[in-house]
């Protein structure tokens, strides 16, 4: 069966007792993630500018927009997708450069209220739709990221789109058309990292991914193969025939992506974040501050050359790709979270004078394994020290987690922005319990 047929298969026959107990339970461990990010991104300065957008131009509609009022479904899912990867602090798969629930589960929320589904079809219809951005993503990689296409704006269009394909319950013929609709609208290009249009990218995957199950059940038509051929989606996103269809087929339905997800504890670009702990330990251990440091020298694996490009940051969104940045807020606090990342903390003077204090260093094959695996060396030398420490794979993924006291502080603090602390305890709550949650309750803490 050719694999764009297969997986439309997959979407329209996958229920929640087809998914294992184990993948449930990371599934909701990751919507409360991204509920947290998300409900600080809505009032960040993204999320006020996607919000006034949306209520200008978004229409009326039952769509919860987080902290924002309700709009259509498509212009829920824009403004959710952007407000959860706003900060750059959602969850990302280990194995491949994407952020999965910042598009999919805004898509997958959008689609149930439109529809006024069940928790059930909005907790399946998030599983669903992140297994189609996981394998189309792995059949592209690592050539379609390493030729400037940023995976969560375009793998992500089709994890949204199968989302609410599952959600609205389309039979495996509309899909195919969803499925060719997605493909012509999928594009997210990564020389916009580090401006407004990165988070941008998970709203525009959410928002087309409703918009293209929308037309497909309403008859909209495409091309039903969008995935194969010549000048099909998979061919064109990659470079010198490196397209693999068997991860988008083998073992579908029997291994669920949601189990590779892992969560930020900073926030910043994933590549970032070993090293981060490195530091961190490093600054615990023996007690650092920046009068005690001549030097500290990062080494990387070569490929994050790409995304870390602002040595020099100018604001906070810059801040998030240096390296340089990220050090030297470790380095003064010992550790770094949403106060860190404001503009006003990257130009204070000795935030400044921390950043000249760190270089970086470029290493091909670093461990002598995938790039994904985030590693990184961090060397710090003081006048009469040198300080030394490696971390393989980055802190909040599966090979590297980080404990669950961590995980629920990072929600807290982000959610407690926006909710009272007893709010934010019944909204965990009711995400930990989300099949047994009536999706009213659900959003009347979002909304």
């Amino acid at each position: 069966m050719p694999e764009t047929a297969e997986l439309a298969e997959f979407v329209a026959s996958t229920t929640y007792d087809d998914i294992p107990s184990e993948a449930v339970s990371h599934a909701k461990e990751a919507i409360r993630d991204y509920v947290g990010v998300a409900l600080y991104g809505s009032h960040h300065e993204v999320g006020d500018k996607i919000s006034a957008y949306t209520s200008t131009y978004g229409g009326d509609g039952p769509a919860t927009v987080f902290q924002r009022g309700s709009r259509s479904a498509p212009s829920a899912a824009l403004a959710n997708g952007a407000f959860g990867h706003a900060i750059d602090y959602d969850d990302t798969f280990e194995s491949i450069v994407i952020h999965p629930t910042s598009p999919i589960f805004a898509a997958s929320l959008a689609a149930t209220e439109e529809v006024d589904g069940s928790t059930e079809d909005l907790l399946v219809g998030y599983v669903v739709g992140c297994e189609a951005a996981y394998r189309i993503g792995q059949s592209t990689y690592p050539e379609h990221y390493q030729n400037g296409w940023h995976s969560t704006g375009t793998a992500g269009s089709f994890g949204a789109t199968a989302a609410a394909a599952s959600v609205f319950d389309l039979p495996q013929s509309e899909i195919h058309h969803a499925l060719g609709i997605v493909g012509s609208a999928s594009s997210s290009l990564k020389k916009n990292f580090g401006t407004m249009t990165k988070p941008l990218h998970a709203g525009h995957a959410a928002q087309m991914g409703v918009r293209s199950a929308l037309l497909a059940r309403d008859g909209f038509t495409a091309d039903t193969e969008i995935l194969e051929g010549d000048i099909g989606y998979s061919q064109v996103m990659t470079i010198d025939g490196a397209y693999d269809p068997e991860e988008i087929t083998e073992g579908l339905g029997e291994e669920w992506a949601v189990r590779d997800i892992g969560y930020k504890p900073y926030p910043s670009g994933v590549i970032t974040h070993a090293a981060m702990d490195a530091m961190r330990t490093l600054v615990k251990d023996h007690g650092l501050t920046p009068d005690d440091v001549e030097e500290v020298v990062v080494t990387l694996e070569d490929a994050a050359s790409e995304m870390l490009i602002h040595a020099e940051p100018d604001d906070a969104l810059q801040a998030k790709f240096s390296i340089e940045f990220c050090l030297a807020a470790i380095l003064r606090e010992s550790d770094a979270g949403i106060h860190e990342f404001t503009d006003e903390y990257v130009t204070q003077e000795a935030t400044r004078d921390a950043i000249s204090k760190v270089s970086r260093a470029f290493e091909e094959d670093l461990f002598g394994d995938d790039f994904a695996g985030y590693g990184a060396i961090v060397r710090v030398r003081t006048d009469s020290e040198e300080y030394y420490n490696e971390v393989r794979y980055a802190p909040g993924s599966p090979n590297n987690p980080v404990s669950e006291d961590r995980l629920r502080s990072k929600f807290f603090e982000c959610a407690e922005s926006r909710l009272s602390r007893s709010d934010a305890e019944v909204l965990e709550e009711s995400i930990l319990d989300l099949e047994g949650t009536e999706l009213d309750v659900l959003t009347s803490y979002l909304g």
